[in-house]
């Protein structure tokens, strides 16, 4: 396999340094961690698979790997995308038994599981939507799917920013949420990553 182009962009590289350079209690560094094993386990299914894979791309709102070489197979396309979420949930478990060793065990097992949660949301370009989407496209047409893909989306998004908001006014708390919400809902509402309003299709 080819060697993976690594493309951050600026603004989220600025981000994760600020993050880690002001983290005193690890919570940043046991975070980005399972983000990282996160996309190993992608990587690995892709490996197993022999997909190609041209190159991992962050922002501030996660990682994307991007594919290349030839088109995969609805059931290659969900392998790949729950091998995320399944080694983020893996690495939790495994992590809870060290709970009682190392408080960086109790961190970096809830920043695993809340990213492998997170990620099986059916929510378009979460690794979750990628895998409803591939489902639905063997049984659905491109404009069935594209609807049910957009209310399922726009659905779990208000659910978010709801809770979000919950935290905000309840606990003072959910700031973080609130933010990366309100950017997914942004997103979804500017037409990028084929977003419901674009002018694709």
């Amino acid at each position: 396999m080819k060697r993976i182009r690594w493309r951050i962009q600026p603004m989220a590289f600025a981000v994760i340094l600020w993050m880690l350079l002001t983290d005193r209690g690890g919570v940043a560094l046991m975070t980005l961690t399972a983000a990282i094993l996160h996309e190993a386990g992608h990587i690995l299914a892709a490996v197993l698979l022999r997909v190609p894979l041209r190159a991992l791309r962050m922002d501030l709102l996660g990682a994307r790997l991007d594919v290349s070489g030839r088109v995969l197979s609805y059931g290659e396309e969900w392998i790949l995308c729950a091998a995320g979420p399944l080694t983020s949930l893996t690495l939790a478990a495994l992590a809870s038994l060290l709970w009682g060793v190392t408080p960086y065990a109790v961190t970096f097992s809830c920043a695993s599981l809340i990213l492998g949660l997170l990620n099986l949301l059916p929510i378009r370009t979460f690794d979750g939507g990628r895998m409803l989407e591939t489902f639905l496209r063997a049984y659905c047409s491109e404009r069935v799917l594209r609807v049910l893909m957009c209310a399922t989306t726009f659905s779990f998004l208000f659910l978010l920013w709801a809770i979000a908001v919950y935290f905000l006014l309840r606990a003072n708390d959910g700031v973080s949420l609130l933010c990366f919400s309100m950017s997914l809902f942004s997103r979804f509402f500017d037409g990028t990553e084929d977003g419901c309003f674009s002018n694709s299709g």
